[in-house]
C-alpha cells in the first residue's frame, strides 16, 4: 500500500506543510471522487494550528493501491500538505518510466 507521505502519524509526526505542487488539483479531485471504505467516530485535525476542525469527520479511502484519510485531503486543500510523486502517481493512474 502506498501513503501520501513519509510521516509517522502514530508516533505524533506530522508532513511538511506549504509544499506546493502543480497537479495539487488533479490530486484533490482524484481524493474526492471516492467513496470512503471507513468512517471514523471523531473530528479532523488541522496540522498548520493543531485545531479541530468539527465541520468534517473522519474517513479512510483507497484507490489504484493508495490509502489516505479525509484528513490528509483536507491538509493537502486548505495546507498544501506534502505528497509524494509515489502517491501522486498511483492515485492518478500515472506510470513512471
Amino acid at each position: 500500500m502506498i501513503y501520501a507521505n513519509d510521516a509517522d502519524y502514530h508516533d505524533g509526526d506530522h508532513p511538511m506543510l506549504h509544499v506546493p505542487r502543480k497537479d495539487k488539483m488533479a490530486i484533490l479531485n482524484a481524493m474526492k471522487s471516492c467513496e470512503p471504505i471507513a468512517m471514523a467516530a471523531g473530528y479532523i485535525t488541522d496540522y498548520s494550528t493543531g485545531s479541530i476542525v468539527t465541520t468534517v469527520v473522519g474517513a479512510l479511502y483507497e484507490k489504484n493501491g493508495v490509502r489516505w484519510s479525509r484528513e490528509e485531503a483536507w491538509n493537502l486543500e486548505h495546507n498544501d500538505m506534502e505528497v509524494s510523486d509515489e502517491f501522486a502517481d498511483a492515485l492518478l493512474g500515472r506510470s513512471r518510466r
